[in-house]
């Protein structure tokens, strides 16, 4: 089947160049043709192709790909939910040196045996010096990779120079992976950073111009509040039926993002649970614009919210617009949602620093948990 598609297009690729001029086809010889099925380095997430992984610096990233790395060399689980089909990894770890590697791939193992098919290397040729070919020698000679993760664009991509529009710079910044991602049927993951400023579309707060989101075959945005151990994962891209967004959770025990859900109905689940943490705190009942207050919201939203969450009992109106926890003596629902169950789907440890974690709860009020360390998380 793939041969069949092959043959075309080095027929077509070959009598352009023969002849000097673009070569056509008709819309019959291409639905005669039995063209293979994408494949996935992540179902859903990561097709072949090259795909730009952004995010705000020291906010996880590099675990979530050398995640993804370990995951396709042993042919496990990426994510905590996707399935992987097994074959070599290429993960250029350009900003990390062996000692950080080792913690983080002893962590990410957990007693684990290390994967021969995940090759690292820590130096590697800018894309128009070299790295382009040395990248293409390395996939001849490695067949049944899968994927490549490049930690990260700055990098390798080519040195601006003349006097050209900053689109046209990033647009052909990662084109030379392009042919490549095609010829060998593989997956390449450039990971890059974000804009400081918050965007009404994720795409707009990758940094640099549109040149470079619009260059690449996918995009996905990974964002996270300073202090949390979930965040939100933009998913786009040509081969991506549907933009999606999901939410994800960190494990610090193990050191990896699995994905939780659909991240609109995980932020309703974590709206619930600051409402039934604020009325297990009240004093007494509370009405709408209580709530409101004390969570800064809009009264319509919450007032619809607490009408909700009534319905469902998982709190109770106590008449004249006012609504409390449930009583203690009521047995719960299995759609309930007590105010420390429903944090802990966020997890129960906040990472900090390079490669330490904090044993608090998210529910914790301590300063660093309200309002946010000093240090970083990882990569």
């Amino acid at each position: 089947m793939r041969a069949a598609f092959e043959d075309f297009e080095h027929m077509v690729n070959g009598h352009a160049e023969k002849n000097g001029k673009p070569e056509t086809f008709t819309a019959a010889d291409l639905m005669a043709l039995e063209i293979p099925e994408v494949q996935w380095a992540v179902p859903g997430l990561v097709p072949e192709g090259v795909t730009l992984l952004a995010g705000k610096p020291k906010l996880g990233k590099s675990w979530l790909t050398l995640g993804l790395g370990v995951a396709t060399a042993t042919g496990g689980v990426a994510l905590g939910t996707r399935r992987v089909e097994q074959g070599e990894c290429l993960y250029l770890a350009l900003e990390d040196n062996r000692r950080r590697l080792q913690k983080r791939l002893d962590k990410l193992l957990a007693g684990g045996l290390a994967p021969e098919g995940l090759h690292i290397a820590l130096e590697w040729p800018r894309l128009d010096e070299g790295g382009t070919e040395a990248l293409d020698k390395w996939l001849e000679a490695h067949p049944d990779a899968r994927l490549v993760v490049v930690d990260t664009l700055k990098k390798v991509r080519p040195r601006t120079s003349g006097n050209r529009g900053v689109y046209d710079v990033d647009y052909e910044a990662l084109e030379p992976l392009l042919p490549l991602a095609a010829a060998h049927n593989v997956a390449i993951v450039v990971v890059h950073h974000t804009r400081k400023l918050a965007a009404a579309d994720p795409l707009d707060e990758i940094s640099g111009s549109t040149g470079l989101s619009g260059g690449v075959d996918g995009a996905l945005v990974l964002k996270r509040d300073r202090g949390r151990a979930d965040a939100y994962l933009h998913v786009t891209g040509r081969d991506i039926e549907e933009e999606q967004e999901l939410a994800l959770r960190w494990d610090p025990n193990t050191a990896g993002w699995s994905i939780v859900g659909d991240a609109d109905e995980y932020r309703l689940g974590e709206e619930r649970a600051a409402v039934a943490r604020v009325l297990k705190n009240a004093e007494g009942p509370l009405s709408p614009k209580d709530v409101a207050q004390a969570l800064s919201k809009k009264g319509g939203a919450v007032r619809e919210l607490l009408s909700q969450m009534a319905k469902s009992s998982e709190i109770e109106n106590v008449g004249y617009g006012k609504y409390t926890v449930k009583s203690a003596d009521t047995t719960d629902s299995p759609d309930t949602l007590g105010a420390d169950d429903a944090r802990s789907v966020s997890g129960v440890s906040t990472f900090e620093g390079e490669d330490g974690w904090q044993a608090h709860r998210l529910d914790c009020e301590c300063e660093d948990c309200l309002y946010g360390s000093a240090h970083g998380g990882g990569t």
